[in-house]
């Protein structure tokens, strides 16, 4: 067995980011929530920073035209970081899990049905998909049992007289013939999961024909006392240094939330700018956002965009919505997962190819991969 060594040179070249480019991101990142924590974190260890609750602003009003849409209305857009007191995150709200559909549908049927019937229950049960449909036709469930039909069939009107509507349907004919198209027995119920609250990033509100952009979260201020400032004015060693590296990073942090704030107002004022009419409910028709113009806009390049839109919500006059709504991808989606699902109550057994080739048809171009993808969720579901 031969070993040898060899000493080699490799000239490599690498970008690296600052500890501060770092730190600039990773709050740029955080969603409201997560932001709320990280601050008050870094007042802890901060002696010369406080948590700040920003008085409203209004800054630069802008005139909307569009020449497609006629209105009498005139619209303007303010920007402001108001901090919104009554929307401030509540931690007694935090909900454990909620029953499923499953668990209140078998304790109901446990406080209703005599043993023998439960016994026939579960066997029905063991054989339900996550929308309260069976697997099996009725006819092998009771052969695979050994429960009479008649037996398996009392159970079911039971509970759907019990207010489980279209419990148990043995395929989507007779479910929707109960309850309609598009809904299901375990519509309407909670997963088993804990509730996830969420505190919107940007508030759009529309008052008095004038659109207000709100940056709502908490921001950071820099309050040095008569102590402190006498260490820094006029001390030295160990104590002046120490307080010299805490202001210099309290200017750091102050100067990052404001850049924070000054992005998502921007890409909320970008979001009305675009659809306003659609943001009023008198028009459906969305016009999305794309990055790399809000990144050529701000200067920056297109991940940052994509970190300031990360995991954040928007309230708006239609209703709360993840930001990434505006932004098309999760639109194209949603849209193309619901005609896939259209397509196949329509057409029943049809190839990824062929669902790809009919949804190009209707103006969406999704390819045969994708298909498969949104089709094995739309299944699960």
């Amino acid at each position: 067995m031969n070993m040898n060594q060899n000493l080699s040179q490799k000239l490599d070249q690498r970008q690296k980011l600052t500890l501060e480019v770092q730190n600039v991101l990773k709050l740029l990142q955080l969603n409201a929530m997560e932001l709320n924590i990280e601050l008050h974190q870094i007042v802890e260890e901060n002696p010369l920073l406080e948590i700040e609750d920003e008085d409203y602003e209004l800054i630069d009003e802008l005139r909307i035209e569009d020449e497609e849409y006629n209105s009498e209305d005139e619209y303007s857009i303010y920007m402001s970081n108001q901090e919104r007191e009554s929307e401030k995150w509540d931690f007694e709200r935090i909900e454990g899990p909620k029953k499923s559909f499953v668990e209140l549908l078998s304790e109901f049927a446990f406080l209703i049905l005599n043993k023998e019937e439960f016994k026939a229950f579960e066997a029905l049960k063991d054989k339900m998909d996550g929308h309260g449909m069976l697997t099996e036709r009725i006819s092998k469930i009771s052969k695979d049992s050994g429960i009479k039909i008649s037996l398996l069939n009392r159970v079911i009107e039971k509970l759907r007289n019990g207010g489980f509507d279209g419990v148990f349907s043995c395929n989507k004919a007779e479910m929707e013939r109960i309850l309609g198209k598009g809904i299901y027995p375990s519509s309407g119920y909670d997963d088993g999961k804990p509730i996830r609250y969420i505190e919107p990033d940007i508030y759009i509100d529309y008052v008095d024909k004038k659109f207000i952009v709100t940056a709502g979260s908490c921001g950071l201020a820099i309050n040095i006392d008569d102590n402190y400032k006498k260490i820094l004015n006029d001390g030295s060693g160990e104590e002046e240094k120490f307080l010299r590296k805490k202001l210099k990073e309290a200017n750091f942090y102050v100067e990052a939330l404001e850049r924070r704030r000054m992005t998502l107002i921007f890409i909320g004022k970008k979001i009305v700018e675009k659809n306003f009419a659609y943001l009023l409910n008198r028009s459906e028709k969305l016009e999305t956002l794309k990055m790399k113009d809000i990144a050529k806009d701000l200067g920056v390049v297109v991940s940052t965009v994509s970190r300031a839109v990360k995991d954040k919500f928007i309230q708006t006059p239609r209703g709360v919505l993840p930001l990434r709504y505006f932004f098309g991808n999760m639109q194209k989606r949603e849209k193309a997962m619901e005609m896939i699902e259209e397509i196949l109550i329509e057409k029943g057994d049809c190839s990824d190819k062929e669902i790809s080739q009919l949804l190009k048809e209707r103006g969406i171009k999704v390819a045969r991969r994708t298909v498969n993808k949104y089709r094995r969720i739309i299944e699960k579901e």
